[in-house]
């Protein structure tokens, strides 16, 4: 027995003083009523006390810890799995089992059940480290109250990191004992892996640099050393290891300017583990910026931006060009430029993959960006809710709606069963589906939209509605679903001519999404679009594929006076869709003669860009002769503006980059003047300049090191006397190898050092920015980085037997084998755990019991009498009663009846007393008795019943004299 509050007990100590207040106790009942109050203030305290009723727990909980860390093969994995499964079959019928797996961290697999079975393990938990404290402390939590509890370790003992004792520690203090299954690891004939690069952070372009890698090995065996830049190797040479440490000492060339990532690979005659043969390693090579520009590729697109290269290659810039095929997709490779420029490209140009590195190209590393214009760029190349949207200091979408004409557009959506192939993470059918959703968003709200999903037949169209009610309308979108068969064009197309029978709107316009394969119902199409051109509606065609109806889809587009538009990747389709909206809009494609103004923004003039145009005499400018509408964002910087007041030159920092937006082109359609201006390179040059960040790293040096848990992150800043610069508000950014970015907040530990940690979560390169400011405002920054390597869990080959042994003994845990009848972690601990059962609420409902019995002790006289009757009526023995009951009750109904005659009768009429009592002594006739009958009435009865008669009269004769 225990209690939950056991200083409620302190009130035992009043009894000696209930029992002093007491009155003296004489009789039984005194004593009788003494005991049952003081029963009821002892059930009283108890229960204010909490008593609680403890036993040995009956069931048994068991969780099993199962490892599956890199360092335990797959083979171990099984076997543990099978260990866990046939353990789990043999629980009895008040049992229950649980299983956590944990590498890096611990996941639950299975809550606590009384089920005999399990599914197939499924939980992936990071395998690159094992921390095998923190699947004990999660074990620990998932034990329920009032059951005996254990836990069964399988894993190969290699913790990485946490600390596996301090939790020990911690179940031994809960008595939870844990039993360990060691999962021995398969013996090497001979090991080598490399431990160590040690590469320069920074060096010149052109430089020669030494690296220095360290390995090790188990065996003397010849390997060869290979180190990769770029995909290139620049060093092979055969080596020869020894047992034990090795290091060796590579001169490398740097070349042109970049983040150059060195690769380094050890290829063994003799090894058992080929995962640690492999180390990287960044070096910054310092050189001239580099400016990546891309360029649309094409015939059409010749030229675009030749002008633009010469002038920046004019003014010192180092620059290379791709097409927007070849522009990088991944964040190594773009970190080797300083800035990007886009010519006129088209975002279904760029995968979604690509924008989104762009993006974080500029948000996290700190890259600059330039959009030049253009018919293809911008609103007219479908940039709308794309990153490249994001990134830019322009929406997409002008507001005015005053300058706009009212459209009504339909949307014929081939829906056949082609569209349900999957593209990536979504099917065909939902990416046509979000470029209607965003058709919706960028429609104005006096515009009319019509969506046709058609396969054979048009399938519960939407619309026609105003883009007004686009909640509602995109939900319907939303539900838009795969049919099958192919797709009947003209079916499609008739009912799109339909939807617009109504429309008074003077841009009407289709849009018919087909398949490039598998496009039928041909026959009459071309009379159809004749006939709807002759009413002003104009049709553009889409091709999602490539086939035999291309080229025919080609001439219907040619034909209605649109535009046609074919593409392998449905991811395309949105961007496809918002650039036609946008084109037949038409107020977006603004061609005509004007000269860019300054803006009446109080920055303009104090925005770098003009002060710099300013300081080379470029204060008046060329005419333009056309743009692409686009609207500022709130906090974007606008330069120069057109007459009708939207952004010509607007910029803005993003993240920790900057991005610029020129509106019109650099080429002779619209910018032919600008082309042969003097000032043209100089104006170019100082927009890519401005967003370079200068001093990348010129006084930061950032190293990284990494203790198997977390990557420490360290930075030295030092002015360039060499003094420590304190006081730096200063942050990194981690962006990871899935391009996740993490903010890691970097505090001051010494003079110009500051530190900050985070959690690598899988093996790859890590790209990190330093910037911050300094007291007097100054900015300093530093791009670098570094790569996780092969999981510590490849630098032990062994079990750790030692350390699971002892997790046993300090829990009073028992070491068991994979061929160990898995019956034995079922067996309960021999100190078993207590279960306790509140019996307070019982003892309550008692002393309630008892008051009104304590009360009734007090108040109530029961005689010996009482008693007998009282047992006598329960047990159904009362005496007969005697013979002059009978009589009695006869007396007094006749005295009654006299009563009752007294009060009719007059008073005159009435016997005289005597009479009365002697009639009543000597009753008539008609009242005697029959003959033969005996009275039953003794002399003493009839005495009693006279002299009763004589007073109810004598009573009655007063009442009559007072009146």
């Amino acid at each position: 027995m225990r209690f939950t509050t056991p200083l409620a007990l302190l009130l035992l100590l009043l009894i000696p003083y209930f029992v002093w207040l007491a009155p003296p106790v004489r009789r039984p009942r005194q004593r009788a009523s003494l005991a049952l109050r003081l029963t009821i203030l002892l059930l009283l305290v108890f229960s204010l006390a909490g008593t609680q009723f403890v036993r040995a727990a009956d069931s048994l909980a068991v969780v099993f810890l199962v490892d599956l860390s890199d360092s335990v093969g797959q083979e171990q994995h099984g076997a543990a799995e099978a260990f866990v499964r046939q353990a789990v079959g043999e629980l009895g019928p008040d049992d229950s089992a649980a299983v956590v797996v944990f590498g890096g961290n611990a996941l639950v697999e299975r809550p606590l059940s009384g089920l005999a079975d399990l599914a197939p393990i499924s939980s992936v938990p990071q395998s690159i480290s094992t921390d095998i404290g923190e699947a004990l402390r999660l074990g620990l939590a998932l034990f329920p109250p009032g059951s005996a509890r254990r836990m069964v370790l399988l894993s190969d003992g290699l913790a990485t990191t946490g600390m596996p004792s301090a939790a020990a520690q911690l179940a031994a203090a809960s008595g939870v004992p844990v039993d360990v299954v060691p999962l021995s690891r398969p013996a090497t004939v001979g090991e080598v892996l490399l431990t160590a690069i040690n590469a320069p952070n920074r060096v010149g372009a052109g430089d020669a640099f030494t690296i220095e890698v360290s390995a090790n090995s188990t065996v003397s065996t010849p390997a060869q050393l290979q180190v990769l830049a770029g995909g290139t190797v620049v060093y092979d040479e055969a080596v020869q290891l020894a047992p034990g440490s090795n290091t060796f000492a590579l001169r490398l060339q740097a070349g042109q300017q970049e983040f150059a990532r060195y690769l380094v690979q050890l290829t063994p005659q003799t090894d058992t583990f080929y995962q640690n043969n492999q180390l990287a390693a960044f070096t910054e090579i310092v050189g001239p910026p580099r400016v990546l520009l891309v360029e649309p590729a094409g015939e059409e697109a010749v030229g675009e931006a030749r002008a633009l290269l010469e002038a920046l290659v004019e003014a010192g810039l180092d620059v290379e060009t791709v097409s927007p095929a070849a522009l990088p997709a991944d964040l190594s490779s773009l970190s080797d430029y300083a800035s990007i420029v886009l010519v006129n490209v088209n975002a279904k140009e760029l995968s979604p993959r690509k924008m989104a590195t762009l993006e974080a190209y500029v948000r996290d590393l700190g890259g600059g960006l330039v959009a030049v214009g253009g018919p293809q760029s911008y609103g007219m190349g479908g940039y709308f809710r794309t990153p490249l949207e994001t990134v830019l200091p322009v929406e997409m979408q002008i507001k005015d709606q005053e300058r706009f004409p009212s459209v009504s557009l339909v949307l014929v959506i081939d829906r056949s069963g082609s569209m349900a192939a999957p593209e990536g993470d979504l099917t065909k059918i939902q990416l046509a589906a979000e470029g209607a959703v965003r058709v919706v968003e960028l429609l104005n709200d006096l515009d009319e939209i019509t969506i046709i999903p058609v396969d054979e037949a048009p399938d519960n169209p939407i619309g026609p509605a105003a883009a007004s009610e686009r909640a509602n309308i995109i939900a319907q979108i939303r539900q838009i679903g795969a049919g099958g068969g192919g797709i009947f064009v003209r079916t499609g197309l008739e009912a799109a001519a339909q939807a617009l029978a109504d429309s008074d709107n003077p841009v009407q316009h289709i849009i018919i999404l087909a398949d490039g394969a598998d496009s039928e119902q041909k026959e009459g199409v071309p009379q159809l679009i004749e006939s709807l051109t002759r009413d002003g509606v104009t049709v553009s065609t889409v091709s999602i594929g490539l086939g035999p109806d291309v080229a025919w889809l080609e001439q219907m587009a040619e034909l209605g006076g649109g535009r046609f538009h074919v593409t392998d990747r449905a991811a395309n389709l949105p961007q496809i869709f918002t650039q036609e909206t946008t084109a037949i809009q038409r107020s977006y494609l603004i061609e005509e003669r004007f000269f860019p103004t300054l803006s009446d923004a109080p920055f303009a003039r104090s925005h770098p860009i003009f002060r710099a145009l300013a300081r080379a005499g470029l204060t008046s400018v060329p005419p333009l002769l056309g743009y692409v509408g686009t609207a500022p964002k709130t906090t974007a910087q606008t330069i120069l503006e057109t007459p009708l007041g939207d952004p010509l030159l607007a910029a803005w920092e993003y993240g920790l980059g900057r991005s610029v937006a020129w509106t019109s082109d650099a080429s002779g359609r619209w910018a032919g003047g600008w082309v042969a201006w003097d000032g043209f390179p100089t104006f170019w040059s100082s927009i890519v300049r401005w967003t370079i960040i200068q001093g990348r790293g010129e006084a930061l040096e950032t190293t990284v090191d990494f203790d198997g848990e977390a990557a420490q992150l360290t930075v030295d800043a030092r002015a360039a006397d060499g003094s420590p610069l304190n006081g730096l508000a200063v942050e990194a950014r981690v962006i990871q190898p899935d391009r996740q970015a993490e903010a890691v907040p970097l505090r001051q530990e010494a003079p110009g050092r500051y530190r900050g940690e985070f959690q690598p979560e899988e093996e790859g390169a890590y790209f990190i920015r330093v910037a911050g400011s300094t007291a007097g405002g100054a900015a300093v920054g530093q791009t670098t980085g570094w790569v996780l390597g092969y999981s510590p869990e490849y630098r032990q080959f062994q079990t750790d037997n030692q350390l699971l042994v002892q997790l046993a003994e300090l829990t009073g845990g028992r070491l068991l084998e994979l061929d160990s009848p898995p019956q034995q972690t079922l067996t309960r601990p021999e100190d078993r755990a207590r279960t306790s059962q509140p019996i307070w609420p019982w003892l309550l409902t008692l002393a309630a019991i008892l008051l009104p019995l304590d009360v009734a002790v007090r108040r109530l006289v029961i005689t010996r009498r009482d008693l007998a009757q009282g047992w006598a009526a329960i047990s159904g023995r009362l005496p007969r009663r005697s013979s002059t009951a009978p009589a009695r009750s006869e007396q007094v109904a006749r005295l009654f009846q006299a009563k009752a005659r007294a009060k009719t009768e007059p008073e005159s009429e009435r016997p005289a007393p005597e009479i009365a009592a002697q009639q009543k002594a000597t009753p008539d006739a008609a009242t005697a008795e029959p003959e033969g009958k005996k009275a039953d009435d003794s002399e003493e009865d009839k005495e009693e019943a006279a002299t009763l008669a004589a007073r109810l009269r004598a009573r009655r004769s007063g009442q009559n004299e007072e009146r």
